[in-house]
């Protein structure tokens, strides 16, 4: 198991996981900038509000791209299932 260690508004975490510490440190950093951008833009802000809206905010960057993900799916099997039935049409003439 890899594990990091890294600073967020002067509190120090330890990540652990079984990824890369490449891609820990890319998760690291990606939650220190996104919380640090919260607390920037509202200085009022604690750390664990700053948190919780970051959580907010990587969950709805989840669901976007799920959704997106779906949508190109469906594009996808629409134009490979036209293809098919093109294909399966034109094999029908060539008999």
């Amino acid at each position: 198991m890899n594990q990091i260690e890294i600073s967020i508004a002067n509190q120090k975490y330890v990540i652990r996981g079984e990824e890369g510490e490449a891609h820990l440190q890319e998760v690291a950093e990606m939650v220190r900038r996104r919380v640090e951008s919260l607390r920037k833009k509202n200085p009022n802000l604690n750390l664990q509000k700053a948190a919780m809206l970051a959580a907010f905010d990587f969950a709805s960057d989840v669901i976007q791209q799920r959704k997106k993900s779906v949508d190109s799916k469906s594009v996808l099997l629409s134009k490979a299932h036209s293809l098919l039935e093109r294909v399966e049409r034109e094999l029908e003439t060539q008999i």
